[in-house]
């Protein structure tokens, strides 16, 4: 599997981000903190990092938001002991499980503890239309230059779960917090809130893979002295296990796994 979040030029800057073996190529700094604080390379959070963690908590390899997507289809078609399929279940009825994942791609492994409970919804009839996720639970990954432990809680909504389709078509908010250890450039320890608000992400149902839909990302994260950062950013998914985030800045990165 590919690790690397591959630059793409913007305002005549080059940035590189990549997951696992790689490295930035260039630092970013915050403008939540000025040039004379003493402090500031040892505990400014950049938007390096905030992209970094960004693209962890969302990328199938740190068993991100994707990976956690994937497994709320798993369960409507894998769980169900009769024929695995979303019409097993009985419309309006709230059902439940919890599940352990545990991965390693590359130089990043991680390790997640969730529970699930979910209500399937019928248009006409009995045939399910729609399902609706709840989750919550704890995780951590470890990689080269990011390391994080957090809490996570996330509403999932499924539809196109008839045969019509070849795609589901899913929305979903995510919130991801705790704390992280940095290597991007120096050292540095923080903790954040990630939020993640997507639009109509599009999953085939022959191989899961998202083929497009859009994340909306907000990063909120305080540093070991106390000062806070905010970063925001928008991925875009553009098939083939491929997407793009736009951060606040204008900087861009293109991500694969």
């Amino acid at each position: 599997m590919k690790n690397l979040i591959l630059p793409k030029n913007n305002f005549n800057t080059k940035n590189l981000l990549v997951l696992g073996i790689a490295a930035f190529a260039l630092t970013f700094t915050s403008c939540s903190k000025g040039d004379d604080d003493p402090d500031n390379a040892e505990t400014a959070i950049t938007e390096e990092e905030a992209a970094e963690a960004i693209a962890l908590s969302v990328s199938p390899e740190s068993g991100g938001m994707v990976e956690i997507t994937q497994e709320a289809i798993y369960t409507l078609e894998e769980d169900n002991s009769t024929s695995g399929k979303a019409e097993d279940y009985e419309c309006g009825v709230e059902y439940g499980s919890s599940y352990n994942i545990s991965g390693q791609s590359g130089n990043i492994s991680y390790d997640a503890s969730l529970t699930w409970s979910w209500i399937v919804a019928c248009g006409t009839g009995i045939i399910p239309s729609a399902a609706d996720f709840d989750l919550m639970g704890t995780s951590t990954y470890d990689g080269p230059r990011l390391s994080s432990d957090a809490s996570t809680t996330a509403a999932i909504n499924i539809i196109n779960l008839d045969n019509s389709s070849s795609s589901y078509l899913v929305n979903e908010t995510f919130n991801i917090s705790g704390s992280q250890e940095s290597n991007v450039s120096t050292m540095n320890s923080f903790t954040s809130t990630i939020e993640f608000t997507t639009t109509n992400l599009a999953i085939l149902k022959s191989n899961y893979n998202i083929t497009s839909g859009t994340i909306y990302a907000s990063f909120v994260g305080k540093a070991s002295n106390g000062n806070s950062y905010n970063y925001s950013g928008t991925l875009e998914f553009t098939g083939n296990q491929t997407a793009t985030l736009t951060m606040g800045s204008g900087n861009t990165y293109d991500l694969a796994w």
